[in-house]
């Protein structure tokens, strides 16, 4: 038929060019009121993003951003600096607090609202930290926010998930991703400059205009989660769990931030609270297995690949926030940086992870999620490695390229983890599978922070030994660079006995430096060997699992 039609293209005038638009004009095309729809659709897509973003930036940004304010609220408040530790370390316990339970929050109350809940809670108690005259109601309204701030990574991922389709859900991970790299980045250097130009309140008044809007476009943009019946069941609390869970994850996340400062097990509270962390935790293991409404549902975890990725997030955080807690540390005391120099020496790495993301987005539909990982892992590890050969003759360069390796490294590692651990979950259990990365990550880098901060410590007086042992009246170095320092101060007018003393001091502060950064070296190279042993982790990812599939999710 079609060869007869072909042989008569005249026919009805069907081959002429104005047939041939009579025809066009003949086809189907969508109503007005569908194309209105699928634009009104997309817009909206587009301002959940927005709100999504807003809150995750919120949360991480405050994760550090009033370290470098920490001289300025000592001096303000009347506080030591172990005291004032607390303003950080309230928010990082209420937050992991709260991290498994937003499953479980979301389903009860809405992902809508619960979202817009979270944000003004952070909001109003952001408000109070600026407004705060005394330590103890600062970190009273820390708490507070970190309670706030707990709900806005792994719910506003699940909503961002759940506003794309399928074949875009790569780059929605991707560009959520961002938030969650750039806040730790950023962080320093927006505190630095809020705090040398205005003054320490103003790290936390930046984040009202931000909240506000989030909290509206939450109201306005995102459907509720919940069907009529899900409205109407009300099952009972496990208060139980939350009070194991409370007891359990403040406690840990307390050793883990003040364990090193308190000198670990020699300290009786330390030595406490690590025993109530144990107890509490296992406890609530075996009862959160056996109670029919659990407030963290932890059979989400039979899951492969949830699994693997929460192993696997416990390893990213250590890279992502242990490095950022090694190299201000580094830059700081052996190379002499201001806070706002080591911001922007962190900062082209945040940019480097941007266009990662940005590229990891664009093939995650493409390229199988699990080779995407161990490509992420294996930058990440090359990386770090290239920062465990830092010498007290190391420049910026030697710095920069290592760190744009490990930023490169963050899309890789962050949107193939997260796809391939949410892939194949039930939407009811999105939730919770989100809030276990997040909250493994979170742990990791407290773990991470607390771990190298004890490594470096005590690598130090290794090596502080090991170079003492070279530095002796018998080593003909040593004495040929005595005698130069010596002559050179001479020289200068400075007496032979006082040149003598000035000059074994410079060698005990060279030595010292040294000692400090081999231990640096060493807590790198510790990173990097992290990844090396998460690598076979990538294999326990099943095959083939590339999308979430998110069905009523959102």
């Amino acid at each position: 038929m079609s060869a007869i039609i072909a042989e008569r293209p005249h026919r009805n005038g069907v081959g002429t060019p104005a047939g041939r638009r009579a025809a066009l004009d003949l086809e189907p095309k969508p109503p007005p009121a569908a194309k209105d729809g699928a634009d009104r659709l997309a817009a909206r897509r587009w301002w959940i993003v927005v709100a999504a973003m807003i809150g995750a930036v919120l949360e991480v940004l405050d994760t550090s951003i009033t370290n470098v304010a920490v001289p300025q609220m000592m001096g303000n408040l009347g506080a030591t600096l172990s005291e004032i530790g607390w303003v950080s370390t309230g928010y990082i316990i209420s937050n992991v607090i709260v991290l498994p339970m937003t499953g479980w929050l979301a389903d009860r109350f809405g992902r809508r609202n619960y979202f817009a809940a979270s944000i003004a809670v952070f909001t109003l108690a952001s408000l109070m930290c600026g407004l705060a005259h005394t330590l103890p109601e600062l970190i009273i309204w820390r708490i507070v926010q970190g309670l706030g701030g707990g709900g806005l990574l792994a719910t506003g991922q699940v909503i961002m998930l759940g506003a794309f389709p399928k074949e875009m859900q790569g780059m929605a991970t991707g560009i959520f991703g961002m938030g969650v790299m750039v806040g730790p980045s950023l962080g320093p250097v927006l505190g630095g400059y809020l705090t040398d130009n205005l003054s320490w309140p103003w790290i936390f008044y930046i984040n009202l205009p931000f909240g506000i809007a989030a909290m509206f476009l939450t109201l306005m943009f995102v459907e509720d989660s919940r069907t009529d019946a899900q409205k109407r069941e009300r099952p009972g609390t496990d208060f139980l769990g939350i009070g194991l869970l409370a007891a359990g994850m403040g406690s840990l996340q307390t050793v883990l931030e003040r364990g090193q400062e308190e000198d670990w097990f020699q300290s009786g509270m330390i030595a406490t609270l690590a025993v109530v962390a144990a107890v509490s935790l296992v406890s609530f293991v075996l009862w959160e297995l056996h109670v029919p409404h659990p407030i963290v549902n932890l059979r989400v975890l039979k899951n492969r690949s949830l699994a693997a990725g929460t192993a696997f997030g416990v390893v990213l955080g250590i890279g992502l926030y242990a490095t950022l807690f090694l190299l201000p540390v580094y830059l700081q005391n052996s190379q002499g940086y201001t806070a706002y120099q080591t911001g922007m020496m962190l900062f082209p790495s945040a940019i480097a992870g941007l266009f990662s993301f940005m590229i990891a987005g664009a093939l995650s539909q493409k390229l199988d999620p699990r080779k995407m990982l161990a490509f992420g892992a294996f930058l990440m590890m090359t990386g770090t490695y290239g920062l465990s050969h830092l010498t007290s003759q190391s420049g910026p360069a030697d710095i920069f390229i290592p760190m744009l390796v490990r930023g490169a490294s963050m899309g890789f590692l962050f949107i193939p983890l997260t796809v391939a651990s949410l892939a194949g979950m039930k939407p009811h259990e999105m939730g919770v599978g989100s809030a276990m990365i997040n909250l493994a990550r979170q742990l990791g880098g407290s773990i991470g922070i607390a771990a190298l901060s004890t490594t470096l410590t005590r690598r130090v007086v290794f090596h502080q030994q090991s170079v003492g042992d070279h530095l002796n009246a018998g080593n003909l170095a040593v004495n040929d660079w005595i005698t130069g320092v010596q002559a050179s101060l001479i020289a200068h007018g400075v007496s032979p006995a006082a040149a003598h003393g000035a000059a074994i001091g410079q060698l005990a502060r060279a030595a010292a430096k040294q000692a400090m950064i081999l231990s640096f070296d060493d807590c790198f190279l510790m990173i990097s060997v992290a990844f090396l042993c998460a690598m076979p982790l990538v294999l326990i990812f099943r095959k083939g699992e590339g999308t979430v599939d998110m069905g009523a999710v959102h």
